[in-house]
């Protein structure tokens, strides 16, 4: 990383910490909402954090998502791109409570990496950096639709058991978060779709059937089935409310164990 591209990503850091402790304190404190402060820091950090990716994938002359650490600076700022399209969109701050935790985290993770690897050829370049960036907004969209989730889960968990929880006042009415859930994981079906079609053309061109043994590859069709299952049951069955929600969440938990798992290279690649 450049030193003008870590500069960049320090600042979007100590911006996203406002963001969180803001957020924080909104849990803590029922009757306090999100300030206006909070949400400008997070615009900022997201406009620099922007910056310092662009700076990163112009310095190395390819797309900046070569290492789990440049990965991590990928999803932290694709996560915080999505909640500010969900709150320009629909105005509820207390999706922060749910996205500014993990941005902030990742975030923090793509500060400390290392530098990237060495170039290989442009073709496989190109290859690594389309499907890495369309999954990785898959991902993003499927925590969208995660956080809609478990907030509709506990508020009608709250409203059968006719309780009031210190945040119950800062949830969105059950219908728009069943909304939002639905719009993200369609998004993060037609992404993740594309993020495996990109994959599996040149893996097979390159490596055969090989590539399908591969325990990430496994993870990440599981985790489209699962957006597939979703979109169409929505479609054709009219699944809503609780059962998109867990099914949902069960999405994002594949995409997180796809994470994990992954080391950094496919184990085909070394073939």
């Amino acid at each position: 990383m450049g030193a003008d591209g870590a500069s960049l990503l320090k600042l979007a850091l100590a911006l996203y910490a406002v963001g969180l402790l803001d957020a924080l304190y909104a849990v803590a404190k029922p009757r306090h909402q999100l300030s206006r402060l909070a949400v400008y820091a997070f615009v900022v950090a997201t406009a620099a954090h922007f910056c310092s990716l662009a700076l990163d994938s112009w310095a190395q002359g390819r797309f900046a998502v070569q290492t789990l650490q440049q990965m991590s600076s990928m999803a932290s700022f694709f996560m915080a791109a999505a909640f500010l399209a969900a709150y320009a969109r629909f105005k509820y701050t207390s999706l922060a409570v749910f996205a500014f935790p993990p941005v902030f985290v990742l975030a923090l993770a793509g500060a400390l990496g290392g530098a990237a690897p060495a170039a290989s050829r442009p073709m496989l370049q190109w290859w690594i950096s389309a499907h890495a960036a369309l999954f990785l907004l898959g991902y993003s969209a499927l925590f969208l639709a995660c956080v809609a989730g478990l907030m509709y889960l506990i508020e009608e968990r709250d409203l059968k058991a006719k309780r009031q929880r210190p945040f119950s006042n800062h949830l969105p009415p059950l219908g728009k978060l069943d909304e939002i859930g639905y719009k993200a994981l369609a998004a993060a079906f037609v992404l993740i779709t594309l993020g495996l079609i990109a994959a599996s053309v040149w893996a097979f061109t390159k490596w055969g059937s090989s590539w399908m043994v591969d325990p990430t590859i496994a993870l990440a069709f599981l985790t489209w089935g699962i957006a597939f299952a979703i979109v169409l049951g929505r479609m054709a069955a009219g699944w809503r409310g609780r059962r998109g929600a867990y099914l949902a969440i069960a999405g994002f938990c594949c995409a997180a164990l796809t994470w994990i798992v992954n080391s950094g290279a496919h184990t085909f690649m070394g073939q």
